[in-house]
């Protein structure tokens, strides 16, 4: 009886754990990079979910059902990841870098979120998340999310088949085909992915102009059709000795049409009388196409107690994208009205890094060191097309080019130690920029040179057994994305468009932790302080109603927290883990007054979950989740509370060769926000709503050898996460 009432407790409000198998670990896991050789701490002499490093948390993922969503979703339950307003933020900073297996990602934070969900769980070992990284990696980002996909040493032919159904408010549908063949010196593999479907975000504006008494209250439903997504991946390794490994390969993402038809009814009222006085209906017709291509070369050489690395990198993307935007007015007082212009834009990204990084073992020293140096070439035209006698013709005087180089020269040296129970490590990395952009309208001409030092210190002590305290410090800086440098306007209706900020500045991160493991409990104390970060805020214009969405920099945040992470077995089929988290985030920034305002929350965020395992085998599973953020801010902005509950089920069957799985997320429809700011003459709120409330089936078979090791890319540069 006490056991039911336990499992009738926690079954609706639970996920983000479960159970692995015990004799499985990543090929990796004795890679010679410094971080894995790192003293580190199991959270309890099981083998769990959560394993607390130097330098960061893993979470793993295979076995559980965690595998039947996509990577997105996995992201989403990771422990010290929180998403807020389906941003992605560690420890309160937004400016995250996500990489696989170490590999640089090579999109947009909207693409990236896109081709994470497009991205099997299943092909997922496990996630780490390293909130101070060592010097030897780049020094873009507040943190490093690094997403470990599932590596054996066999060798031999393995493939897999798979197919999923999503249903929210439209359907959408992904076909996968994954093959891989090693042999003692070869190890070749390629998966390609064909996903189509519609993709749906609701939006309700609401602006209101205190002095002029009206409330504009806009309703968009941004329906996109996407039938065709190609995403593909070439990888090759070669070891024509013990000690030499060659690598190469090329991936990407194609999207050959993107059409969104969006239709925007905007009503304005009266604030005194709350009568409707007028009104105006946007259509906006938009095509999209884009694509990416990388390709990578690295060779690795080891002697005797050193090793040496060369990797260069690749990368190109082609963005295009057209609209027109309809306008009809019925405005009071005013005669009925209609105006019709458009854009097309063009985007052309060029990317080349070349790294060496050298790392020496001499007894209890280790030394690493290494140099960098990246070219980045952006080219962008925006074409405003306005309608003169029936036509949309070019608008030179609202057209613009604008052009962004950049190069960074890098530099590092680390070194650790360990003296008995003490571990000691310490890096400095320089990192010199120069960048030279220009614009036609506005015109600007921006040239930089800046050069800065990233220092970064650990210290780890273990007072006992399954007991350790650790302390680290590191210095970040977080660039912007390119896209966000582009001053050009890109309208969304006649009242509303984007702007980019050629004067961006690049953010500074300070972060500090204290780490304290016991047994099972894993507790952890931090402080950021963050000088200009960069945001997209939007800032209404009385005197001409219109809403500009800009990015630009704020004075700095200011982050306070802590966080603990618990794993709990109730039964030996039936496991319980718990995470929970409490910040006090400070923005500071400057109103459209030239006022310094602050705005401040304390957030807290708990993610529960639970699983069962119905059979000795382990083919079948039961997964329930609940997830909760409490209200944040962002700059002049605050944030609504948000949860989601959900279910995974999971069955394997043919000898686990196919497996079957099913879910349900966010169940009572509660995962939304609204975003509110109001100040000095601003007063706006948002409801946004990204479908979030889905059922989905995944069916996969598998063929060959199943153990046999993906070909692991090659690592990818720093720039390209800002592409």
């Amino acid at each position: 009886m006490r056991q039911r009432l336990i499992f009738a407790v926690l079954f609706p409000i639970s996920l983000f754990g479960q159970v692995t198998n015990e004799n499985e670990f990543p090929a990796d896991s004795t890679a010679t990079d410094s971080l894995y050789l790192m003293p580190s701490v199991e959270i309890t002499a099981r083998r769990n979910l959560l394993k607390r490093k130097v330098d960061r948390l893993e979470f793993t993922v295979d076995r559980t059902p965690l595998q039947s969503l996509n990577a997105w979703e996995i992201l989403r339950n990771t422990p010290n990841v929180v998403v807020k307003n389906e941003v992605l933020s560690v420890r309160g900073n937004t400016g995250i870098i996500v990489t696989i297996n170490d590999k640089r990602t090579l999109m947009t934070p909207e693409e990236l979120k896109q081709f994470l969900e497009n991205t099997n769980g299943d092909q997922i070992y496990s996630i780490e998340v390293i909130t101070n990284p060592p010097a030897k990696y780049e020094a873009e980002g507040a943190a490093v999310i690094n997403i470990k996909m599932k590596q054996n040493k066999l060798t031999g032919y393995k493939g897999s088949v798979s197919a999923r159904y999503h249903q929210s408010m439209y359907a959408k549908g992904r076909l996968g085909l994954i093959q891989s063949y090693n042999t003692e010196k070869w190890q070749l593999s390629g998966n390609y992915t064909f996903v189509s479907g519609d993709y749906m975000r609701q939006n309700f504006d609401v602006v209101t102009y205190e002095q002029q008494k009206t409330r504009w209250e806009s309703d968009m439903v941004r329906k996109t059709r996407a039938l065709q997504q190609h995403l593909f991946n070439l990888s090759a390794q070669y070891a024509p000795d013990s000690t030499t490994v060659i690598q190469f390969g090329i991936d990407g993402h194609i999207n050959p049409k993107s059409t969104g038809n969006y239709y925007i009814p905007t009503q304005i009222y009266n604030t005194e009388t709350n009568l409707l006085e007028s009104y105006y209906t946007t259509a906006n017709d938009r095509f999209q196409k884009h694509s990416t291509l990388n390709a990578y070369l690295a060779f690795d050489k080891q002697f005797k107690n050193s090793n040496l690395n060369w990797s260069n990198n690749f990368s190109t993307k082609k963005y295009i994208e057209d609209q027109e935007i309809s306008t009809w007015q019925y405005f009071v007082n005013q005669p009925e009205s209609f105006s019709r212009f458009g854009n097309n834009s063009i985007q052309d990204i060029r990317l080349f890094s070349s790294q060496v990084d050298y790392r020496l073992e001499k007894d209890a020293f280790i030394v690493e060191s290494g140099v960098k140096y990246s070219l980045v070439g952006n080219d962008n035209q925006l074409d405003f097309l306005s309608e003169q006698n029936g036509q949309l013709l070019k608008d030179i005087g609202r057209s613009n080019r604008f052009n962004y180089n950049e190069q960074i020269i890098a530099a590092y040296i680390s070194a650790e130690y360990q003296w008995k129970k003490w571990f000691f490590k310490a890096g400095l990395r320089n990192e010199t920029t120069f960048i030279r952009s220009t614009s036609d309208n506005p015109e600007v001409v921006n040239a930089i040179t800046r050069n800065n030092l990233f220092p970064t210190v650990f210290a780890l002590y273990e007072v006992a057994e399954e007991q350790q305290i650790g302390f680290s410090y590191g210095k970040r800086i977080d660039r912007p994305v390119y896209d966000f440098l582009n001053p050009s306007k890109s309208y969304y209706n006649y009242y509303s468009y984007f702007q980019g900020d050629p004067y961006l500045k690049s953010a500074l991160i300070d972060n500090v932790s204290l780490t304290y493991t016991v047994a099972d409990w894993n507790f952890e104390v931090y402080y950021s302080y963050v000088k200009n970060p960069s945001m997209e805020i939007s800032i209404q214009n009385p005197s001409t109603f219109e809403t500009v969405y800009n990015y630009t920099n704020i004075k700095d945040g200011r982050n306070l927290g802590a966080n603990v992470s618990k794993s709990f077995t109730l039964l030996p089929n039936w496991k319980l883990n718990a995470f929970g988290m409490g910040e006090y985030t400070v923005n500071y920034f400057r109103g459209t007054d030239n006022q310094l305002y602050q705005n401040n929350v304390f957030f807290y965020h708990f993610n529960l979950s639970t699983m069962i395992t119905f059979d000795k085998e382990k083919t079948w599973d039961l997964n329930v989740g609940y997830r909760y953020n409490s209200k944040s801010i962002q700059g002049s902005f605050t944030i609504s509370p948000s949860q989601n509950v959900y279910i995974i089920l999971n069955k394997k069957l043919f000898e686990k060769k196919f497996e079957v799985g099913l879910v349900v997320n966010d169940i009572f429809k509660t995962d939304k926000n609204t975003i509110s700011t109001r100040y000095a003459d601003q007063n706006q709120s948002f409801k946004d709503y990204r479908d979030t409330r889905y059922f989905m089936i995944n069916l996969k078979y598998n063929f060959g050898n199943q153990k046999v090791k993906e070909a692991r890319a090659a690592e990818k540069t720093d720039e390209q996460k800002r592409l």
